[in-house]
Parts: structure tokens; sequence; C-alpha cells
């Protein structure tokens, strides 16, 4: 089965942050704490804007490190999170070179983007690649995401040695 990714097209995301809150709002968790996160029109004057939330790594650095067998991933590659096993040690933040996972302080368990597995499984897309107002972020097959023009490294993000399957619409 192909490894699915997220791609974003920095040149025309306009920082509005709709993809942040729909995350949030699909987690169920309290605002303060996002899964993905936007920069925001309101903090930068000028983009290129960037949303990022967990990147589905080939090379999950969280995965491996949590003690209780949290995190895991599946055979599209999505990293999924169990919260009725996670005991919110923090490894699987500590270990991430993205510093996605993030601790729902209401449940004191973590929360982390799992690319809204439930809905990709029922042949939807993720809620903030739905709730996109202007249609920049979009999610498929890395292969597909990368014959469209997708590169590994935008503005504000690098690639790092866990092969994240995040890409780019270059700016320029």
């Amino acid at each position: 089965m192909a490894q699915m990714g997220f791609m974003l097209d920095q040149k025309y995301c306009i920082g509005c942050q709709t993809c942040q809150h729909a995350c949030r709002v699909r987690h169920g968790v309290e605002p303060g704490t996002y899964p993905r996160v936007a920069t925001s029109s309101q903090v930068e004057v000028e983009g290129p804007f960037i949303s990022m939330a967990c990147n589905h790594c080939s090379n999950p650095a969280c995965v491996p490190v949590c003690p209780v067998g949290a995190l895991t991933k599946r055979e599209d590659g999505i990293v999924v999170h169990d919260p009725e096993v996670c005991i919110g040690c923090l490894s699987c933040r500590d270990a991430c070179p993205y510093n996605h996972p993030q601790l729902n302080t209401a449940t004191q368990k973590m929360v982390k983007c799992d690319m809204c597995a439930a809905r990709v499984d029922a042949g939807e897309n993720p809620a903030c690649v739905e709730a996109c107002p202007v249609k920049v972020l979009t999610f498929g097959n890395v292969e597909d995401l990368q014959a469209a023009g997708g590169v590994p490294e935008g503005v504000g993000f690098t690639y790092e040695a866990t092969e994240p399957n995040f890409y780019f619409i270059p700016v320029a």
C-alpha cells in the first residue's frame, strides 16, 4: 500500500488557521491545543504561511520511543495514536524533530494528527484539507503529490532524517 502524505501550496496559503481549528475540533481538544498548527495572518504580516501537523514520517522517531505502544504506523503510512493506551509521558513529543505530538491538558494524554484516519478509511479528506477555504492543503499518495510538483522542503520547514511525508508547491 502507498504512503500517504500532505502537500501545501505556500504561495497561495492565506494563513487563516481554518485548517488548525478544524483539526482541533475533529480531535475534541480544548482551545490552545492544536494537533495542526498554522501561522496566522494576524501574527505574520506577509506570507509565505505554513500549516503543519504530524508528517507521518517514513521513519517516525515517535513510534519506537513510546513505552506503552500507543503509537503505530499503519500499512498506508499513517501514524496513529491510541489515547486509551497513552500515559502522557511526552516521549513522543520529545523524540519528534518537529515537536508535533501535543499534551492534551484536559486528559493529560498526548494528541496528534492522525490524518483523520477514520475519514480517510471512509473515502473522505482529512478535516484540515476539507476546511481549507482556498484549497491549498491537499493529501494523497506521496507519489501523486510528487508528480503534482511537490518538493520536500518549504519556507520554514526542513527535511529531517525521519523522512517526513509533507510536500510543498514551491513559492517561486
